[in-house]
């Protein structure tokens, strides 16, 4: 029987994964310096005391789960090197792939290293939702897990390291470093916080609202993204020189300039630019509502919901919330 191993399991992340394992059937041990309310098997300690205080736990390990950020994730890799002579198959959760890929290849050499990397916060449902599987090559460890992650009805893409962080450096770094850039610039406004949340139209609720939740999780989360992806560097390098050309536009005076920009976005976008302008509506239709409204699904006419009955509950989904205790982005 397979004997999984995951580090930072009280976090949001890991608990995920050893969720996803233990509701398979299997029996995963979490290790994390904070515990956690669950029924799954958990020991608390540091990990990189794992190799005194518990060393079996690793000699017996054939799956380890690393749901750590980056840097901690590169220390635990360090730490148990020739420490785990049953191991199998190496999986991460790390925001930035490349890394961890390439140190995992130096250290634990011929064992197939995995990335799993849930474009959700892994608090929501999972189903229908994507999520990016990481590995050099294919192999039948990546293949088992493509498989657990299909039967929850997760949308599974699988990239490379190198592609993974290319891509992630568009799809994450870049609007984070947007958004960064925008709750900064609001800080340094010298408005009334409250006048501007009494007074904004939707495109600014929409951005409070994606500032309120970096806030809200932990600035680790962000920085990861931003600092140990090679790529970033460059996506923040052309919102630079987007907001330059835009200045250059509005000193020049030359809005048949600054109209044939945004036609050059729309024709990249492509037939995208719809979806994309009725989510919009969608998400501006919900700011609209007045608490205590929800909008119909089949209408723009709210309807009032009794507070008096029980409701589900609704999430965001996009960013992956994070704790100390081995949760990233």
């Amino acid at each position: 029987m397979e004997k999984f191993l995951i580090i930072g399991g009280a976090g949001c992340v890991g608990h995920f994964m050893a969720r996803l394992l233990a509701d398979a059937g299997h029996a995963p041990i979490i290790i994390d310096q904070v515990a956690t309310a669950t029924d799954i098997d958990q020991r608390v300690m540091d990990a990189l005391a794992l190799p005194e205080q518990a060393p079996e736990l690793l000699q017996a390990a054939t799956t380890l789960i690393i749901a750590l950020p980056e840097e901690a994730a590169l220390q635990v890799l360090e730490r148990y090197a020739g420490a785990m002579p049953s191991l199998r198959v190496l999986v991460n959760t790390c925001s930035v792939q490349t890394p961890f890929q390439l140190r995992a290849s130096r250290l634990f050499c011929g064992v197939p290293s995995l990335g799993l990397n849930p474009m959700f916060s892994p608090t929501l449902e999972c189903r229908g939702r994507p999520l990016v599987l990481c590995e050099r090559g294919r192999s039948e460890a990546g293949e088992w897990f493509e498989r657990l992650l299909g039967e929850r009805d997760m949308l599974v893409t699988r990239l490379t390291p190198d592609e993974h962080d290319r891509t992630l450096a568009v799809c994450q770094a870049l609007p984070h470093a947007a958004i960064l850039a925008f709750a900064v610039a609001l800080q340094h406004s010298e408005c009334d916080p409250a006048l501007i949340a009494a007074l904004a139209p939707p495109p600014m609720k929409t951005l409070l609202s994606l500032a309120a939740r970096i806030l809200h999780n932990q600035p680790a989360t962000y920085w990861d993204i931003q600092k140990h992806n090679r790529n970033a560097a460059r996506q923040r390098e052309q919102l630079a020189s987007g907001l330059d050309l835009l200045h250059q536009f509005c000193r020049q005076d030359t809005p048949e300039n600054f109209s044939a920009e945004l036609d050059a976005v729309r024709n990249y976008l492509g037939a995208e630019v719809g979806h994309h302008a009725k989510a919009c509506a969608d998400i501006f239709t919900l700011l609209n509502t007045p608490q205590g409204d929800t909008p119909h699904a089949r209408s723009s006419e709210p309807v009032v919901r009794d507070p008096r009955q029980p409701h589900e509950s609704v999430g965001v989904a996009g960013d992956h919330v994070a704790r100390p205790a081995g949760d990233h982005r």
